[in-house]
C-alpha cells in the first residue's frame, strides 16, 4: 500500500512538471512569435519614420533654394581633403552609382616614399604599402569608395592584397572592402577586437545611425553578410610581418573604442588614423557615441614618442619631418589635455554642467593655432563630450530629471506670451541681437503650433542664419539643415 501511494505521488509530481513545462513551452512559443512580429513591425515603422524624417529630395530642394549653405557646410565636412563629394557624403553606406563615379574622378594617388602611397579620396585617405609578399592596405574608405580604391591599386602595382588593416570601424574607414573582395581575393583583415561589437551595434541601430548620420536608411547594412568582418583581431598591441616588412598596431581609445594606429619601425612611418586630423579634432560630436578624450591624448603622445619621419593621417595632408610631426602631435595633445583637465576640475568643483561649458575659454596658445582650426566641432563641444564621458545624462537642472513634454512647455510659453502672434513678434525682435535665444523661442513656437506656416518661415530663416554664422561648426550645421528639411517638407 505504501509503495502504491509513493508511486501515485511520483506520477502526480511528474504530471505537474510535464504540465508546467508544456504550458511554459507553449507560452514561450507564443511569446516568441509575438516578439518576432513586434520586432518586424517596429523595424518597418522605424524605416518609414527615418525615411520620412530624412527626405533627401527635400534636403536638395532646401540647398537649391539656399545655395549659400552649400559652401558653409562643405568648409568643415571635407575633413581636410580638398576634393569634397556631396554625393559621397550623402551615400556613405550605399553603392550609389553617382557617388562611385564622383569618387573615382576625384581620387588622387600620392607617392609618399618608396613603396608607400597615399590614396586620397574625398573626405578620407587610405594608405598602401608594397612588400615582396603582397600589398598592405590601411583602411578601405566608405562603401562607394571601393571601386576607386581598386582602380588606384591596379594603377600602382600588380601584386595582390596580402593584408588589410582597419584603423577603426567607422563607415569611411572600413566599408569599401566589398569591392576588393569581388574577384575572389581573401586577404587577412586585421582590426581591434572592439570592431566586432561596433559592427553588431551598427546592425542593431541602423535606424538611429541613419538619422544621426543623415544617411538613407535603406543603404545601411541589414545583416552580417552586408559587412566584411576582420579575420584577425587583437586587444592592446599586435606585431605582424609581411614580406619582411614589420608593422606594429597599437590600440588606444579616442574617436572610437576600437581605434588603432600603425607604426612601421624600419621606415619610421606612422599611420595616424583619426587621432590626428589637421584641425580641432572630432572629439565632441553630439550625435555620436562618446569619445574618450583622455585616451586620445595618450595616443597622440605615444605616436610622438616614436619620432616618426613621416606621418600619414586618415584625413588631411601627409606630414614629413620629425620636428613638424612632433609639433603637430604636441599641439593636439596639449589642446585636448587642456580641455579635458579644465572640465574635470570644474566637475570636481561642483559647477553646474551648462556653466562649465559656458565659462570655458580656450587658452590663447590653442585658440588661433593653424593646426587647430575650428571646422567640425568647437572646444566647447569637446568639453560637453568630457562631461558626458564622466557623468550621467542629467544636466543638473532639477526640472530636467522628469521634465514636462516639450509641446506642453511650448504651449505654456505661447500662452504667457499672449498668443502665437506676440511670440512671433518677440522672436523677430530677438533675431538681430541674440540668434541663440531666438532659436529657443522659435522651437517653442514650432512645437506649440507645428502646422503654422508663419512659424515655418521663421524656423527656416533662423536656422539658415545659424548655419551661415561663422561660430557654427559642421555637425551643428547638419542638425540645423535636417530641421530645415523637416520643416520644408511640411510646406
Amino acid at each position: 500500500m505504501g509503495n502504491k501511494t509513493g508511486s501515485s505521488k511520483y506520477i502526480i509530481v511528474i504530471g505537474i512538471v510535464i504540465f508546467f513545462f508544456l504550458g511554459f513551452y507553449i507560452g514561450k512559443t507564443e511569446k516568441a512569435t509575438f516578439l518576432d512580429d513586434s520586432i518586424i513591425s517596429i523595424k518597418r515603422m522605424t524605416t518609414e519614420r527615418v525615411a520620412n524624417t530624412l527626405d533627401f529630395d527635400t534636403r536638395k530642394l532646401v540647398l537649391m533654394e539656399n545655395p549659400s549653405l552649400i559652401k558653409r557646410i562643405k568648409e568643415g565636412a571635407s575633413f581636410g581633403n580638398e576634393n569634397f563629394s556631396i554625393s559621397a557624403a550623402q551615400n556613405m553606406f550605399g553603392k550609389d552609382e553617382e557617388a562611385i563615379a564622383d569618387i573615382i574622378q576625384k581620387t588622387e594617388i600620392i607617392k609618399v616614399a618608396d613603396k608607400i602611397w597615399s590614396i586620397r579620396l574625398p573626405i578620407v585617405n587610405c594608405s598602401l604599402i608594397e612588400t615582396p609578399d603582397g600589398l598592405v592596405l590601411i583602411d578601405t574608405g566608405m562603401t562607394p569608395a571601393g571601386p576607386a580604391i581598386v582602380n588606384a591599386i591596379q594603377s600602382i602595382s600588380n601584386k595582390k592584397i596580402h593584408t588589410i588593416i582597419y584603423t577603426h570601424g567607422h563607415v569611411d574607414h572600413a566599408y569599401g572592402t566589398w569591392a576588393l573582395m569581388e574577384d575572389g581575393r581573401k586577404p587577412e583583415i586585421i582590426a581591434h577586437e572592439n570592431v566586432i561589437e561596433r559592427f553588431n551595434r551598427y546592425l542593431n541601430l541602423r535606424g538611429s545611425l541613419a538619422k544621426y548620420m543623415s544617411q538613407p536608411i535603406e543603404q545601411l547594412p541589414m545583416d552580417s553578410t552586408d559587412l566584411v568582418w576582420p579575420t584577425k583581431v587583437f586587444r592592446d598591441e599586435l606585431e605582424i610581418e609581411v614580406g619582411g616588412t614589420r608593422f606594429t598596431l597599437r590600440h588606444f581609445e579616442g574617436e572610437t573604442d576600437d581605434q588603432l594606429f600603425v607604426w612601421m619601425p624600419d621606415r619610421k612611418v606612422v599611420f595616424a588614423a583619426d587621432y590626428y586630423q589637421g584641425f580641432l579634432p572630432n572629439a565632441g560630436n553630439g550625435k555620436r557615441i562618446e569619445r574618450n578624450v583622455a585616451e586620445w591624448v595618450n595616443a597622440l603622445r605615444a605616436m610622438n614618442s616614436l619620432q616618426a619621419k613621416i606621418m600619414m593621417p586618415s584625413h588631411g595632408e601627409v606630414i614629413v619631418g620629425k620636428e613638424a610631426i612632433s609639433d603637430a602631435l604636441t599641439i593636439h595633445a596639449d589642446a585636448l589635455a587642456y580641455i579635458h583637465d579644465y572640465t574635470v576640475s570644474a566637475l570636481n568643483y561642483g559647477i553646474r554642467k551648462d556653466l562649465i561649458v559656458d565659462q570655458f575659454i580656450m587658452h590663447e596658445l590653442f585658440d588661433k593655432h593653424p593646426l587647430l582650426n575650428k571646422q567640425y566641432v568647437t572646444a566647447k563641444d569637446i568639453c560637453k563630450m568630457v562631461i558626458k564621458q564622466y557623468t550621467g545624462w542629467w544636466d543638473d537642472i532639477p526640472s530636467h530629471w522628469s521634465p514636462a513634454r516639450i509641446d506642453a512647455q511650448a504651449n505654456s510659453i505661447v500662452e504667457l506670451s499672449g498668443g502665437i502672434d506676440k511670440l512671433i513678434a518677440h522672436i523677430k525682435h530677438l533675431i538681430p541681437t541674440d540668434l541663440a535665444l531666438a532659436s529657443h523661442f522659435v522651437d517653442w513656437a514650432y512645437y506649440a503650433e507645428p502646422d503654422n506656416s508663419e512659424v515655418h518661415e521663421l524656423v527656416l530663416d533662423i536656422y539658415k542664419k545659424r548655419i551661415l554664422d561663422e561660430n557654427s561648426m559642421t555637425q551643428e550645421m547638419l542638425v540645423y539643415l535636417d530641421h530645415m528639411t523637416e520643416i520644408r517638407a511640411k510646406m
